[in-house]
């Protein structure tokens, strides 16, 4: 594979036709998958520098060059040597604003845990190829090596997954209140604790099972299934997933959501605190949309604009409150 495709693939720059060699290379060997799995994590390091010491550090390119001491594949020594030039300028200048996440490794023997938090955003490729995308304050586990009669993560916060089909080897996402089931398919979950989850659907189809067993049901394309104990299962159609997976760059739209939900998401996008004073105003409805070099005073100028609301920043906390008349 060509190494300037190889470093946008880690930057995040590639094009369609760039991932689509990207996934043919993968799904063309198994061990290609494996090694670029451990170039992400090795990629990952300069934003780990922020969370780990030296020790962990060097105990991680350890972990990485004992993986690539068991094959002799001159090529791929070729590319290591490359990239890993490429990836200590970025250590020393920080030249890429990639978003910052810390690993955790192992949470319990054969696993790993990604945590995100508040205000960023992470990506991941897990070793069968699964390509996810996690948002702010959201934690996934998963093994390290899958077993071979299914594939199961487990998330706490919103995902947007691409799953690797695999033929007879289920790709399963448990989370708080659902599972969810799939074979190879595109879909965003939305599973924050003390929160109605979400599943919503863009490419393939899902089964979404209560973890209680009692509620079971099937998404197509542009579906939305909601959840919560209180309310039980409500599905919609005709959903615009490309809406739904905003966040995904950093951009956010909340249309026709209360403000109760809206001040959630903001809160954890901007790792704020927000009060909702006048708590009539935690039902009312609201929609909005901003990109992502919009600030949090710009949001919530746009909420004002309505008329129907006001905000003040006191100290570390931003106050929300009905307009005086």
């Amino acid at each position: 594979m060509d190494e300037q495709l190889l470093i946008r693939f880690l930057t995040h720059t590639c094009t369609p036709e760039d991932l689509r060699l990207v996934d043919r290379w993968i799904a063309s060997n198994k061990a290609n998958a494996d090694w670029l799995f451990e170039m992400e994590r090795v990629w990952s390091l300069k934003d780990e520098l922020r969370f780990s010491d030296k020790k962990e550090i060097e105990e991680a390119y350890n972990r990485f060059t004992l993986s690539l001491g068991k094959g002799k594949n001159a090529v791929q020594h070729f590319y290591l040597y490359s990239i890993l030039k490429y990836v200590a300028a970025v250590l020393i200048i920080g030249l890429l604003g990639l978003n910052l996440y810390k690993m955790v490794q192992p949470a319990t023997v054969g696993e790993n845990t990604v945590e995100v938090p508040k205000g960023q955003r992470a990506s991941l490729m897990l070793s069968d190829g699964t390509r996810i995308w996690l948002n702010s304050q959201s934690k996934l586990i998963y093994p390290t090596q899958f077993s071979d009669k299914e594939r199961n993560v487990r998330l706490e916060g919103e995902a947007f997954f691409e799953v690797s089909h695999k033929e007879h080897l289920p790709f399963v996402v448990h989370s708080p209140l659902l599972a969810i089931k799939v074979l190879g398919t595109k879909f965003n979950v939305k599973a924050y604790l003390n929160e109605k989850s979400v599943v919503t659907l863009a490419e393939g189809k899902v089964e979404v099972e209560t973890n209680d067993c009692k509620n079971k049901l099937t998404l197509k394309p542009n579906e939305q299934i909601s959840y919560s104990e209180s309310s039980g299962l409500t599905l919609e159609k005709n959903i615009n997933t490309n809406t739904v997976k905003l966040w995904m760059n950093g951009e956010g739209a909340f249309i026709q959501c209360r403000l109760d939900n809206i001040v959630r998401d903001l809160e954890r996008k901007f790792d704020v605190k927000i009060i909702i004073t006048d708590h009539s105003l935690s039902s009312e409805i609201f929609t909005c949309r901003f990109k992502e070099t919009a600030t949090i005073e710009q949001v919530l100028h746009l909420l004002k604009e309505t008329r129907r609301l006001d905000y003040s920043f006191e100290g570390e906390q931003i106050r929300i409150f009905k307009p005086l008349k």
